[in-house]
């Protein structure tokens, strides 16, 4: 246990490899503890000291509960071992309370919202709510996608789910946009998943099913990705709904390549992608296509 605090606080995962048991060390990987080290350091600090609590024997399982004490709080850890080995490890955290990344991402939304619209003043308030109500029934749908990804490793899982996102995405958005203001259905897609969505889901988690969730992490690009992408949708859908159907697989490579790299922790490299798929559907859209 000193040893896994001790990790926590340095990052060095080299110190509890070797305690881990042959299977353990399969799933508790150095990437995984990567991530539980950023989850326990911005909701509870850096780890101050443990104290045991309890321990229990169970045929051949042997169970050691400690506290651990951080500078904002404290959490239980259980470790398990079975013949010597260390099987098990189970830690009780929780994510703070903080609207701050939610705040932020509405934020990005609606500024992008307000700039493209003093740019076109044109709204069609139908078109609008029309994409808000599909980002809605998406944001339902699309997490499901998870499961079709049980079993592969992580970077395959990664790949396929963000293509049938993408696919998803961009594929509702040419369908809808058809003989309607794809502009308006566009910008009302990313206000409904960045804002409509982000308080739906922030209420649900945190007052409804009193599950904690953090939404402090990566806040600069919790703003950059609103921002960025309330304006993709609507200046990708604005093509769409000019019957330009041959730019829907260069936006959807485009809304794949940035998923995926954001899964997989590089959310500058995303946000690049990201702005480069919005530059061009300006660059199509205004000086190629002459779309006013």
């Amino acid at each position: 246990m000193n040893r896994f605090v001790e990790a926590v606080d340095t990052g060095n995962y080299s110190l509890i490899e070797p305690y881990l048991g042959e299977e353990l060390r399969d799933q508790f990987t150095e990437d995984y503890f990567n991530q539980v080290r950023a989850f326990i350091l911005e909701n509870y600090g850096k780890p101050l000291a443990f104290e045991p609590v309890s321990n229990s024997t169970s045929g051949d399982l042997v169970r050691y509960e400690y506290t651990v004490r951080c500078e904002r709080g404290s959490f239980p850890v259980l470790l398990a071992y079975k013949n010597g080995q260390l099987v098990g490890i189970a830690l009780g955290v929780k994510a703070r309370l903080n609207p701050a990344g939610m705040l932020l991402t509405m934020l990005g939304s609606l500024l992008s919202l307000g700039v493209l619209y003093l740019w076109r003043r044109k709204l069609e308030v139908a078109d609008f709510i029309l994409g808000a109500g599909i980002a809605l029934g998406l944001g339902i749908i699309l997490p499901f996608y998870s499961l079709i990804t049980v079993g592969l490793s992580r970077i395959t899982g990664v790949l396929l789910s963000s293509l049938l996102i993408a696919l998803t995405v961009e594929g509702s958005k040419y369908y809808f946009s058809r003989k309607r203001d794809g502009f308006s259905l566009g910008l009302g897609f990313g206000v409904g998943k960045y804002v409509f969505l982000a308080i739906g889901t922030f209420v649900a988690t945190n007052f409804i099913l009193k599950l904690p969730v953090s939404f402090s992490g990566g806040l600069a690009y919790a703003f950059l990705s609103a921002l960025i992408f309330t304006a993709f949708h609507g200046l990708t859908a604005m093509l769409y709904s000019a019957g330009r159907v041959e730019y829907l697989p260069i936006f959807t490579i485009f809304q794949f390549i940035s998923l995926s790299l954001m899964a997989l922790g590089r959310p500058g490299v995303a946000m690049l992608t990201a702005g480069a798929g919005l530059v061009l559907a300006a660059y199509l859209g205004v000086r190629r296509n002459g779309i006013p």
